[in-house]
């Protein structure tokens, strides 16, 4: 099953779908005045979310090219009727927290910690990376609609393409 980093053996499917209702009770972690646990329904339920998922915050293709389109582009997602812009990774709230300080400085996108991969798992976007970083988010990009998934674009790795961009995610809102 799944996606795997060269070398490495798969791990999940590639299991995401169009039409998917994701997971009720998942929960992330975000920081507030300190670690907080947010329920998926907090983020999805009667709401439109982009998500865009990254293998690990600072490194630097997500911090370089992916990350800063996302937030480059949020007024754009929000006139086109987006309630929330999220990134999604197995990196601890902390580091989420402070990726997102440093790349959307504005606050304008809710940074998801995922650190138990339990989500990413659930919906088979786990990447096995091994001894370079452990189980890790899948580069990809999503809509979800009231907690129905409406638009995938998987990379099908770590890899970034356009496939995962925001200007390629905006066109399909």
């Amino acid at each position: 099953r799944g996606v795997n980093a060269p070398g490495r053996p798969a791990t999940t499917a590639l299991n995401l779908a169009v039409g998917d209702k994701l997971p009720a009770d998942a929960e992330f972690m975000v920081i507030k005045d300190g670690p907080t646990p947010l329920p998926a329904s907090e983020v999805f339920d009667g709401k439109t979310v982009v998500v865009f998922g990254i293998p690990g915050a600072f490194t630097p293709t997500c911090t370089d090219n992916q990350a800063p389109g996302y937030a480059a582009k949020a007024d754009e997602f929000k006139a086109k009727g987006v309630d929330t812009i999220a990134c999604l990774a197995t990196n601890d709230p902390f580091v989420m927290s402070k990726f997102g300080k440093e790349i959307d400085p504005e606050g304008k996108m809710l940074m998801l910690s995922d650190g138990g991969a339990a989500f990413i798992k659930s919906v088979g976007l786990d990447v096995d990376t091994g001894n370079f970083g452990g189980v890790r988010c899948q580069r990809c990009a999503f809509i979800v609609k009231d907690g129905t998934v409406s638009v995938t674009q998987l990379e099908g790795g770590t890899g970034f393409t356009d496939v995962s961009a925001a200007e390629t995610l905006l066109e399909m809102v």
